[in-house]
């Protein structure tokens, strides 16, 4: 099973680490040739014949290069010249150099878990403000089944900050069940048209979860922090939100990667490869965020973005009750959101 269905999947592939000597010349010559191979299957025919043709062109260069990451690092630049697509990348899925390493679904999976399914934090805030940070957006079901414990935790805070900021991507489960809790009307997401391997044209319309019992997140204030490192499906994620007007995004213009892929193209030599095979329309725009990227509502430097979102949160949230001790939290946090921030990560 292609476990990385919708957008790139960056975010359990190994560092890219120079290491001398673990890519013999006869090893790279293979990949460049499974490279071009797998290329047939690239989104846009004329773009795909290009980067073969640069491909080839440097092939001669590639075997010269005595380690996988330099390997990777070449081919990753080259084709992206040909292309301009951030999506269409080599990198590296196993520390085993040999022909045929590559992780096994099991292993994946526990990849996966290792890395809670991409969520790196769920906080409630002084003031009650609740934050989710994420790394990426898993695509089975247990991202999916996460994704909304989150939600669960977190829905009676009086506003959201949803922090993509170091979210490199992934798309499916997650990201549609996330979309699900913040709106009672579904909020519009993308129609892919994928390019068969045959050639031809396939279309799918994805689709919001529609949570059992009802949104638990439908009524309050939603920021979004998004970075230039923010890519792919989060990227797509935020565009959703941005085009339903149903978040207020804040930080830097994202990567600009929107070709999606819906299955796999194997390398050997423990490489991994991404060739995108679709293209991304959204309902509302009538286009994508390929190449220009998501720009945000309030922009200000990524270091910012988080004390920019909390100050608009404090000032949008409106408290179910207040007791003496939570308005006494509110006044201070109001007073100086940079100072509740920092004591509250101390602890």
């Amino acid at each position: 099973m292609f476990r990385r269905l919708i957008l790139a999947a960056a975010i359990t592939t190994a560092p890219l680490t120079a290491l001398a000597g673990d890519l013999a010349p006869d090893a790279a010559g293979e990949v460049v040739d499974q490279l071009v191979r797998n290329l047939d299957g690239y989104m846009d025919p004329k773009v795909g014949a290009a980067v073969q043709a640069s491909l080839r062109s440097h092939r001669a260069d590639y075997v010269k290069l005595d380690s996988r990451a330099a390997f990777a690092e070449a081919v990753t630049r080259d084709m992206y010249a040909a292309s301009h697509d951030r999506h269409l990348k080599v990198s590296l899925e196993t520390r085993d150099a040999s022909r045929g390493a590559r992780l096994t679904e099991a292993q994946q999976e526990l990849v996966d878990r290792r890395l809670a399914y991409g969520m790196m934090a769920i906080r409630r805030l002084p003031a009650n403000i609740g934050l989710l940070k994420t790394s990426y957006f898993e695509q089975t079901e247990p991202g999916a089944r996460l994704a909304n414990a989150a939600m669960e935790l977190l829905q009676d805070t009086d506003a959201l900050i949803i922090d993509l900021r170091a979210n490199h991507g992934g798309g499916g489960a997650s990201d549609e069940a996330l979309l699900g809790q913040l709106s009672r009307t579904p909020i519009p997401m993308a129609k892919i048209y994928w390019r068969t391997a045959d050639g031809g044209t396939e279309v799918m319309q994805r689709e919001a979860a529609k949570p059992k019992d009802g949104p638990l997140y439908a009524d309050k204030p939603v920021f979004v922090l998004i970075s230039r490192e923010t890519g792919s499906a989060a990227e797509a994620f935020a565009y959703d939100l941005q085009a339903s007007k149903r978040a207020l995004l804040i930080g830097e213009t994202t990567a600009g990667a929107a070709n999606p892929s819906n299955r796999p193209f194997h390398l050997d030599y423990g490489f991994r490869v991404f060739i995108p095979t679709g293209k991304v329309v959204h309902p509302i725009t009538g286009g994508n965020w390929e190449g220009v990227g998501v720009r945000p509502d309030v922009a200000v430097p990524v270091d910012q973005a988080l004390t920019e979102a909390y100050t608009r949160a404090l000032a949008a949230a409106k408290p179910l009750i207040s007791t003496p001790r939570s308005e006494a939290e509110r006044t201070q946090a109001i007073a100086d959101p940079k100072a509740a921030l920092t004591a509250d990560q101390a602890l």
